[in-house]
């Protein structure tokens, strides 16, 4: 009986090793997904960013073709006010083209404004763009780490599951039923006598 249960000792501290090696092979892939879940982050902050300076140009183009837009209209009133007869028809077109005039000023602003943001834009993407790569580069490290360490637990599970099956060789089969019903429900199938 005393080497049944040295067999299953050797049986029972393979099985620990074996679970332990399996739970950190599956823990890997997580680690890595988080890893990757991070990346995506950063990647979407980066196209975030250059969505947002895209945004700016389109809005900078389009104030910039409203003020072509006004200036057209300020010389189409300068050439009518050349033909106008009336002195209240000439105040109207002034008025007209002090009107489009303000308002090619705030166009102008609104674009001062949007250089200005585009610089700050520039730089945003620019660091998103220093974080994804440094990211990246991290990134593959860890996964290469991942991978080798997974390779050696692989190896490590071979070699627990060679031991394991070396200790269930010498076992009384009635001893070894029992041993796996009780590891399955209670983590290990042995437990140490006291007193």
């Amino acid at each position: 009986m005393l080497p049944d249960i040295e067999k299953l000792l050797q049986l029972q501290v393979a099985d620990r090793e074996i679970r332990k090696l399996q739970e950190e092979i599956a823990a890997l892939p997580r680690r890595v997904a988080a890893i990757e879940e991070k990346l995506a982050g950063t990647k979407a902050q980066l196209e975030k960013a250059r969505s947002a300076a895209k945004g700016d140009e389109a809005n900078r183009k389009k104030f910039e073709s409203a003020i072509q837009d006004l200036q057209g209209k300020i010389s189409k009133y300068r050439d009518q006010s050349l033909e106008v007869k009336t002195n209240e028809q000439y105040k109207a077109l002034l008025h007209e083209i002090q009107f489009a005039e303000q308002d090619i000023k705030s166009n102008e602003d609104k674009i001062l404004d949007l250089m200005l943001n585009a610089e700050a834009r520039d730089k945003d993407v620019k660091a998103a763009e220093l974080e994804l790569k440094a990211e990246m580069a991290e990134i593959e490290k860890e996964k290469a780490a991942a991978r080798e360490r997974t390779a050696e637990d692989e190896q490590l599970l071979a070699e627990w599951n060679a031991k394991r099956n070396q200790a269930r060789a010498g076992v009384n089969e009635d001893l070894l039923r029992q041993y796996e019903r009780v590891s399955k429900f209670r983590g290990s199938g042995l437990a140490e006598v006291r007193d």
